[in-house]
């Protein structure tokens, strides 16, 4: 059995130090494009299958492929537009929509999103922090599990926990860095970007993150202002 203790958050300013504005605007540009480039590459790839005339057999099954595609691209830009960016002139989303959201992350991945919220409306950070902690959930869970997400309220908290329960639960290193807060030294960015983005987000809310693996059990615990 593995555990960590629960980590606490960094300042903000620290982490501001150690990964600079660009720095991060990199790292996360190169993360939604490399999200893209799967779901666009399959269109373009269908499309140009449907002009070759020794493929017309095929018509159908390439559409099916090209709209299914279509659909997950969209469904991305919908996602990372509130998780990673201003979205829209809106201060704050409906519970709603960002279940909406963060069940689209779960449509093309073996685990399950079970979904709690006590609240009715979401601020933009708020709502930043819950997206990206149930896609980094939803990854802990390779081979499939059930992610039981909860939203609840104390007088002036938001509190967001994720339970992920499945075989071989795990967060790897660079997930575990960016949670913690730290620089990546070692290993992929593109695996550590997300959750040090949620850090970051935290952060600068003012509120607390903390996470704990066990056998088959990831847990990561945020505590935000209302």
């Amino acid at each position: 059995m593995t555990q960590s203790a629960p980590v606490p958050m960094t300042d903000p300013a620290d982490a501001s130090t150690a990964v600079v504005s660009s720095q991060l605007a990199s790292h996360l540009a190169a993360k939604l494009c490399h999200d893209v480039a799967s779901p666009a590459g399959a269109m373009v790839n269908g499309l140009d299958m449907m002009r070759d005339p020794d493929h017309a057999e095929m018509r159908d099954d390439l559409v099916a492929m090209v709209e299914a595609s279509a659909r997950k691209l969209l469904a991305m830009v919908h996602f990372d537009r509130v998780a990673f960016g201003a979205a829209t002139s809106s201060e704050s989303f409906a519970a709603e929509e960002i279940e909406a959201l963060a069940q689209s992350a779960f449509s093309d991945i073996r685990p399950d999103l079970d979904w709690t919220c006590e609240i009715e409306r979401f601020t933009k950070p708020q709502a930043r922090a819950v997206l990206n902690l149930a896609q980094i959930s939803g990854g802990a869970l390779a081979v499939g599990g059930t992610v039981q997400l909860r939203i609840s309220t104390g007088a002036d908290r938001l509190t967001l926990s994720a339970d992920a329960r499945g075989p071989k639960a795990r967060l790897k290193n660079e997930v575990s860095t960016g949670l913690s807060g730290a620089t990546l030294t070692d290993g992929m960015a593109g695996q550590w970007i997300q959750s040090f983005w949620l850090h970051t987000t935290v952060a600068e809310a003012g509120g607390e993150l903390s996470f704990e693996t066990s056998e088959d059990r990831v847990e990561i615990s945020i505590s935000m202002p209302r």
